[in-house]
Formats: structure tokens, C-alpha cells, sequence
């Protein structure tokens, strides 16, 4: 069974039991777990709160931060704007991070819908992990991630990719046990 189908028959049986639904599908870059947001949104009413919203602004870039396994994402403001929230059960909102200006966007992300997925290397961090009702790590092999990365990213971009992100990726797979959710193949 691929991943996509894993994931909706999981997802069936808990609205069996509750209302709203909350899934983590976390994984290293370029295994895919954007693309498998995408097509849950395409057949289903989801809110999606991407990690990437999250990125670690300049003001908190300091080595020992980075030194931190997971300590790239911004997990203070991801815990005040969306995990708090979400174990109240409130719908909410939060202003994503934007790459381009290094600051948060003025655009505000709603999060309001019964079926909620949190995607992105790092959904799973351990402080997080008692708010969600699913979770999920996507792999694949690693040509395939790389093949990825070029692809929606380009030559230069790929670079920082296998430099910086992936070795903070791998730091964090290395530090967290994730052996209680389904890894997911997605090559």
C-alpha cells in the first residue's frame, strides 16, 4: 500500500472516533512530504501547517542553537502559535515565516479545518508529539531526495541543501527516537 492510501485509511478510522484529526508527516528533505500534503488537500478539507512557516529567524541563528538537534526550526513560535492551540482544540492562526525577507509574512495562515496535517522535517520533535493523533515518517532512498532537491530548487540551492540542512537533518534523525511511527517508502 503507498503512502497516500496509508495515510486516508488511517485518517477514516479515527474521524470514526473524533471530529478533528491531527497527523504529523515528518522525513528528511526530498522524500516527498509536501507532494503528500498536496494530494490529501486535493480530497479532503485539510488545514496544513507547513514547518517550513517555522524556519529559525536570524536573531536565533547562534552555533550552540545549531548545535541543538532540531534546533533550526523556530520550536518556541511553533509551540506558542500552533501546538497550544491544538491541544485546546481552537482553530487558529499564525504568520509564516518568509525565506525571502528572513522575517514573518503579513500573510496569516488559517487553521480551522477537521483534518489537520503538520508537515516538515521536524513536525516530530519530541515536544510536540503528544498533540498529534497520527504521525508518519516518509523516506526514500537518497538519489531520489537529491533528484528532488535539483528539481525544485536548482544546482545552487542543492548545494546548501547537502552542506547545511541535510547534515542538521540527519543530527536531528540521529538524536530522537521515531520508532513508534510508520515509515513511510516514497521513492
Amino acid at each position: 500500500m503507498d503512502a497516500f492510501n496509508r495515510i486516508l485509511e488511517d485518517v477514516e478510522r479515527i474521524f470514526k472516533e473524533k471530529s478533528r484529526v491531527i497527523i504529523a508527516i515528518d522525513g528528511k528533505s526530498g522524500t516527498g512530504k509536501s507532494h503528500l500534503t498536496k494530494l490529501l488537500e486535493s480530497c479532503a478539507p485539510v488545514s496544513t501547517v507547513h514547518m517550513d512557516d517555522f524556519f529559525l529567524p536570524k536573531e536565533k541563528r547562534t552555533e550552540q542553537r545549531y548545535r541543538t538537534p532540531g534546533g533550526n526550526v523556530d520550536s518556541e513560535r511553533f509551540l506558542s502559535d500552533v501546538v497550544i492551540p491544538l491541544r485546546n482544540r481552537m482553530p487558529f492562526s499564525y504568520k509564516p515565516f518568509d525565506c525571502s525577507t528572513m522575517c514573518l509574512s503579513d500573510m496569516i495562515v488559517e487553521v480551522d479545518k477537521p483534518f489537520i496535517v503538520v508537515e516538515g522535517v521536524y513536525s516530530l520533535l519530541p515536544s510536540f508529539r503528544d498533540v498529534y493523533d497520527l504521525a508518519y515518517v516518509l523516506t526514500a532512498p537518497y538519489e531520489a531526495r537529491i533528484d528532488r532537491i535539483r528539481a525544485r530548487s536548482g544546482e545552487k540551492k542543492l548545494e546548501m541543501f547537502t552542506s547545511l540542512w541535510m547534515p542538521l537533518e540527519d543530527e536531528y534523525f540521529d538524536a530522537f527516537d521515531f520508532s513508534m511511527y510508520p515509515e513511510l517508502e516514497n521513492s
